[in-house]
């Protein structure tokens, strides 16, 4: 996704701990190859256009401190979701989640009009 959306032109702004922390050993690893320029940090998302810029987050299982579920609840210092944001949840729903995660696709879907999931297309997800 990140070279993707480097190729695109894009920023990608990564936000919670295990997804900066995952993201660095990647690329410390070779598994991730990308310009410094193309990593942003959130609180710099202000200086690019709403379409320059991919945030890639954590929290798709619901948790209620992670990223995502700041962004939704808007208790997010730097994030705020506009209408024609696209959501892409490329994650499995761990077993006991269900209803937690249905709870956080209903509040993206009051904010939203793009919410993919492998529910409704077909897309590579992951644990």
């Amino acid at each position: 996704l990140i070279e993707y959306a480097e190729q695109l032109g894009k920023k990608v702004a990564l936000e919670g701990y295990s997804m900066k922390m995952n993201i660095e050993v990647a690329k410390e690893l070779g598994y991730i190859k990308v310009k410094k320029e193309t990593l942003i940090t959130v609180n710099d998302i202000h200086k690019y256009k709403d379409d320059q810029v991919v945030i890639i987050c954590t929290g798709a299982q619901g948790e209620l401190n992670a990223a995502l579920s700041r962004i939704v609840t808007d208790n997010h210092r730097f994030i705020k979701l506009q209408k024609n944001d696209t959501i892409v949840f490329s994650s499995s729903v761990i077993p006991g989640n269900e209803r937690t995660i249905q709870r956080l696709k209903d509040n993206l879907y009051r904010k939203c009009d793009n919410i993919i999931h492998s529910d409704i297309m077909e897309i590579h997800i992951g644990g």
